[in-house]
């Protein structure tokens, strides 16, 4: 399409409005040929006493299902097709379906094609005894070519009797010279004849319009006999447009996929989203120019049938305020929501008014469980998508409750609502959603073997890795990073590396790129590699800047650089709307920090006693043991052992079931460390004391090694050479000695980072 006829199509007052239905293509009527087979033989075996077995009638089903959603298909593209292994048809329908193309386009004439689409013959297909109900789809799909063709004057059935000729016989010369040959019923007859040229519908064009066609269609190198349907067009835009965002290597590859937009875009001038698809095409190879051109051009196309309701405007507000909420443009969002509801409420549109009210609720950081909870009580079965919308909105709420520090009940009674509502209407990539969320529920409030057992629920289900859904990304993010946790470096990178193949571009990259930032981040804190986790804080800012800041001050902590540290984490303390979870983890950063710099006071308890309070109202138990780990730590430089030893025994039972390897293997030092404090200060018991914890420090040590923790290691063989030393006992202390230099030699780690908390 050049300029000047996009420019015609697109003016207001142009009368180019496609017709409501197709003219049927010559592939339309081989699919009633061969559902008219299909009742012929399923009617002579019923006869006969012959049943047709169940697994042959529902992949038949299935076949008929493809070919009318699906793009039109050539002759030996639909042979192919029935004669593959998923679709194979029965040997005798499959001749008699051969015969009736071959007596329709070889020894027959116009007058068979008359005597298919009679009104009665095609009455006879829709019999729901033998299968094809009148209000099913099919049926519908039989209904609408056989009212079509009814309509259609001598001139054009003549056309189409020579579309479909040609189409039968190019399809027989591709099979001829394909690897199988042509069987019986399939004698071509009009080998030796001139074939006519097909005719386009549409009028008798000029010679220079077609030739334009002609040549357009050498480009596309498609066949002229087929046309993009509507509703054909619209399955493949949502099928590859779905995939393209959740699971890129299963779509069309980019030529092909901005082939088939071209020929969408020539038979549908008026349609928006075939230009929408080739934007997520070119944006996919990273054509900025073309893609950003395509953008406009579906701009530019406005629903005139929407347009011209009123009622509609209140719709393209609700989409304006989501894009100026995605580029985190809040005041002008909810603008656009108040003015949405406004309209809905002017027009009466219940459905545009809860979407608004819902959003509104989302946008201002508020549950929106009052509008949705009465939402789906007033939902009936019928109404699918609002229920999907209910849905999404429920999940959006678990997502803002999670990070806002609510109860866990709350959380997963919304989360049982959403998995009635996904179970009873069976909308799978929901429920997959919904057990990605438990997953990352669980992993906020510390439960990360649950959270990882969630995880595993998603990766090993066959059905969830071919579909490449969200869910299945965040999944294996959230599982990626705890195999990290866990002193699996090598599974946990194999592990990104498959998210990374399947999710390759952002939005559902986000997860798996946010998850190996954390990685990088926590393997350079563990190895002092502070260039490494620096550079990664600087990619995980474009994802999520208030973690990025809080990520940094931790490695500003662990690299002893407190002032930085305070600065930062000041600057998080004063954002006025923090979320509860983030806030949280600021002030225990804060508390490591007056331990580390040895300035700790009796206001670093109360913060840590404050945070200790909030977390047990929320019920985030693995982080209330990590602040007693640290209240240990705290309590035993000020040499009150025993209320250091209550603290590390409050913790230790959560910090092992949920924790990672580093944390465990802190928590045993800190144990063994309180233990020494609290026994008699008498130097044969403390000795009989440490040589019980020998095995507890050398498990350590080996924990620490596994994760490259190496100031760790050193830490602990200079605590054992040093408690050695003070009882006397020179063999273990020049064993530990020795144990240390020779790990020196290999990871040099400066002193300044060795005894840090």
């Amino acid at each position: 399409m050049n300029l000047f006829e996009e420019l015609d199509t697109l003016d207001p007052g142009s009368k180019q409005i496609p017709p409501r239905i197709e003219t049927p293509t010559p592939h339309k009527i081989a699919v009633l040929l061969l559902l008219k087979q299909y009742v012929t033989v399923k009617e002579s075996w019923i006869e006969s006493g012959i049943s047709l077995r169940p697994q042959r009638r529902r992949m038949f089903c299935m076949l008929m299902l493809k070919l009318i959603q699906e793009a039109d298909m050539t002759y030996n593209e639909l042979h192919n097709l029935i004669t593959s292994k998923r679709y194979k048809l029965d040997p005798l329908m499959l001749e008699s379906f051969e015969k009736a193309m071959s007596e329709l386009c070889g020894s027959g004439s116009i007058e068979a094609l008359f005597y298919f689409t009679d009104m009665g013959n095609i009455g006879e297909l829709l019999n729901e005894e033998y299968g094809v109900s009148q209000f099913s789809m099919m049926g519908v799909y039989v209904r609408r070519v056989g009212v079509v063709m009814e309509r259609l004057s001598f001139a054009e059935m003549m056309g189409m009797y020579r579309n479909i000729c040609a189409y039968y016989e190019r399809g027989i010369r591709a099979l001829a010279i394909g690897p199988r040959k042509l069987v019986a019923g399939g004698v071509l007859h009009r080998q030796n004849e001139e074939t006519p040229a097909p005719e386009i519908e549409g009028g008798d064009p000029s010679k220079t319009g077609a030739k334009a066609k002609e040549k357009l269609l050498r480009t596309l190198d498609r066949n002229p006999l087929s046309k993009w349907a509507p509703k054909q067009a619209k399955f493949f835009i949502n099928q590859q447009s779905e995939l393209l965002e959740i699971n890129e290597c299963q779509a069309l590859p980019p030529i092909q996929l901005q082939q088939k937009v071209h020929e969408i875009i020539h038979d549908l001038p008026l349609a928006t989203m075939p230009y929408f698809l080739g934007y997520m095409n070119q944006l996919r190879v990273r054509d900025y120019f073309n893609a950003l051109a395509a953008l406009h051009r579906a701009l530019d196309r406005s629903p005139v049938r929407l347009m011209s309701q009123e009622k509609g405007y209140q719709y393209f507000c609700v989409n304006l305020a989501i894009l100026h909420a995605t580029f985190g443009h809040k005041d002008e969002a909810l603008a656009a929501l108040r003015e949405s509801i406004m309209l809905a409420q002017e027009h009466g549109d219940k459905r545009s008014l809860n979407l608004a009210n819902t959003w509104y609720c989302l946008l201002r950081d508020e549950l929106p469980l009052k509008f949705v909870q009465r939402g789906v009580l007033e939902a009936t079965e019928s109404e699918s998508s609002l229920l999907q919308n209910y849905t999404l909105a429920l999940h959006f709420a678990v997502k803002l409750g999670t990070v806002s520090g609510y109860q866990p009940l709350r959380l997963f009674d919304l989360l049982h609502h959403s998995d009635n509502m996904t179970n009873r209407n069976n909308f799978t990539e929901h429920a997959s959603e919904a057990l990605s969320l438990r997953s990352t529920v669980w992993c906020a409030y510390g439960k990360h073997q649950l959270a990882a057992l969630y995880a595993q629920l998603l990766l090993i289900s066959k059905d969830r890795n071919k579909s490449g859904s969200a869910g299945l990304g965040s999944a294996m993010a959230t599982y990626a990073l705890w195999l990290q946790l866990q002193g699996e470096p090598r599974m946990s990178r194999v592990l990104l590396h498959w998210a990374r193949e399947r999710f390759p571009r952002i939005p559902s990259a986000e997860c798996w790129m946010i998850s190996q930032s954390h990685v990088i981040i926590q393997s350079g804190i563990y190895r002092c590699r502070w260039h490494d986790a620096l550079k990664a804080c600087d990619q995980l800012y474009l994802l999520d800047p208030w973690d990025s800041i809080l990520q940094r001050s931790a490695i500003y902590v662990a690299k002893r650089e407190f002032f930085n540290a305070r600065r930062l984490l000041d600057k998080l303390n004063r954002k006025p709307k923090l979320p509860f979870l983030l806030r949280i983890r600021v002030q225990v950063l804060l508390a490591y920090c007056s331990l580390a710099d040895g300035r700790f006071s009796s206001e670093t308890v109360t913060l840590l006693l404050r945070v200790s309070e909030d977390m047990a109202a929320s019920q985030m138990d693995y982080e209330l043991a990590l602040v007693d780990m640290l209240l240990a730590q705290l309590l035993l430089l000020l040499d009150m052992p025993q209320k250091a030893y209550q603290a590390i025994k409050r913790s230790m039972d959560d910090i092992h079931i949920n924790g990672g390897l580093y944390e465990r293997a802190k928590t045993d030092f800190v144990f063994v460390r309180c233990l020494m404090a609290i026994t008699p200060n008498n130097i044969e018991s403390r000795k009989n004391q440490l040589v019980k914890c020998l095995d507890i420090l050398e498990r350590c040590a080996q924990s620490f090694k596994k994760l490259s923790a190496h100031a760790k290691v050193l830490d602990v063989y200079v605590f054992l050479a040093q408690r050695f030393n003070e009882f006397g006992e020179r063999l273990l202390r020049n064993k530990y000695a020795g144990e240390f230099r020779r790990y020196f030699m290999v990871h040099p780690i400066p002193r300044e980072y060795l005894g840090s908390p």
